[in-house]
């Protein structure tokens, strides 16, 4: 009889019509993600391939039926990818609960609707009307990707070098619409009083423990968001969902929207450069001056993990981490000459050969052997930016700085970074 009840509900599953789902998971369109999702997969494999193959080896098979079976909890799970915060959304009652980056729980309830009693957490009513925040992501690159009204309407302060990233902030702070509430290190405490904030959103600087306590002081909440510390860069796209649940259940929907949109893309761009013959030897580091110190991505760092993810050999991969560590010059030096790929971030306008050596006269770059192939790749002054406000065009830069070969135009189109001519 048991075996009879599976067989039936196994056949009822297989008539469930193929249509693609929202989130990635969810291969029958139902909505959800769970074991009806890989019992379908496993009965149909003419699904589109951007839902179906879900390992990206560039085809659906059986192994993408094991990979769901093994994943599919985390796939159903609010948050994936990111490590600093927790969200737990409950929009069908009202509200939703979110964990920060220091631990400080919030509440974030609908106009109408009761909270629930979750011990130390601050109930703040969406969508929030007054939010300051230090940095330019997660709060206003979430505002910029959804561009919606609304959004910008609850931002009252901003530091001086976000109003030059966000054009529409910038009209409204010429409008006196918007506050400049100082600079990512240093806190004007009094205009900050002024916004009369719900909530001041910090990031992981030490300057900004500093402010977290003077805010404290002053009776004002405070939210951490080390949105620059997770180790992949799906993670860092997915405070999008952070960001937006401030603003409600139409927001989030639309930034989880967004964020599935990037995982697809990302997914495509893995499936591309998984048809490379070689794994070219790769280099990223930032170098602020010619006398600075090198500073290079560890292994565990979401820069290392795009090279590595569109088959690129990491040169650093035997250092572990998720951050960025100083390295002298002479392992720098003796790794990066011979790298076949050499990406450069920096905060100058560098176009050319002649501009980069100008600027870094005694780095000894002429006589890298990327530099030399035409394999030398240096980032616009914005680019992190862009990463947060166009995380896909940045994913796209990089695989096709790791593999120009496979994409139509080359490293002809990058977007944020220059190819050195």
């Amino acid at each position: 009889m048991k075996r009879i009840l599976t067989l039936t509900i196994l056949t009822l599953i297989s008539l469930v019509p193929s249509v693609m789902g929202t989130e990635i998971g969810d291969i029958n369109g139902d909505g959800s993600i769970d074991i009806a999702d890989v019992v379908y997969l496993f009965k149909h494999r003419n699904v589109p391939i951007e839902d179906g193959d879900l390992n990206c080896d560039n085809s659906i098979d059986i192994a993408d039926v094991v990979y769901l079976f093994k994943n599919y909890d985390k796939y159903r799970e609010p948050v994936i990818f990111a490590k600093n915060f927790q969200l737990d959304p409950h929009w069908d009652e009202g509200y939703c609960y979110v964990v920060d980056s220091k631990g400080h729980k919030f509440v974030l309830v609908n106009e109408n609707a009761t909270a629930p009693n979750i011990q130390g957490a601050k109930i703040l009513r969406v969508p929030v009307k007054s939010i300051d925040t230090i940095f330019y992501c997660p709060i206003v690159s979430t505002a910029d990707i959804l561009n919606d009204s609304s959004c910008y309407d609850s931002i009252k302060g901003v530091s001086s070098s976000v109003l030059k990233y966000s054009p529409e902030l910038s009209k409204r702070y010429n409008e006196g619409k918007v506050a400049n509430i100082g600079t990512s290190s240093t806190m004007k405490y009094d205009v900050v009083i002024n916004t009369s904030p719900d909530i001041v959103v910090l990031g992981a600087w030490s300057q900004h423990d500093e402010m977290e306590t003077k805010l404290n002081e002053l009776g004002i909440t405070v939210s951490r968001a080390f949105a620059y510390d997770g180790p992949t860069f799906l993670g860092k796209i997915e405070w999008t969902k952070y960001a937006a649940a401030l603003w409600g259940k139409t927001a989030y929907d639309k930034a989880n929207d967004y964020f599935q949109t990037s995982w697809k893309k990302k997914n495509k761009l893995v499936r591309i450069t998984r048809n490379a013959k070689e794994y070219p030897k790769v280099v990223n580091f930032w170098k602020y001056s010619d006398t600075s110190t090198p500073y290079i991505p560890e292994a565990q760092n979401y820069y290392s993990k795009l090279i590595n993810n569109f088959r690129g050999d990491y040169a650093f991969n035997d250092l572990p981490g998720t951050g960025s560590e100083k390295i002298d010059t002479e392992t720098f030096m003796e790794r990066a000459s011979n790298a076949d790929v050499v990406i450069l971030r920096q905060c100058k306008d560098i176009k050319t050969k002649q501009d980069l050596l100008n600027r870094y006269p005694n780095s000894g770059f002429e006589n890298f052997k990327a530099y030399k192939t035409g394999r030398f790749y240096v980032s616009k002054p914005d680019y992190y930016i862009w990463e947060a406000k166009d995380p896909i065009g940045t994913m796209e830069d990089y695989a096709k700085m790791v593999h120009p070969e496979l994409f139509p135009n080359g490293d002809n189109d990058l977007k944020y970074y220059v190819k050195l001519q």
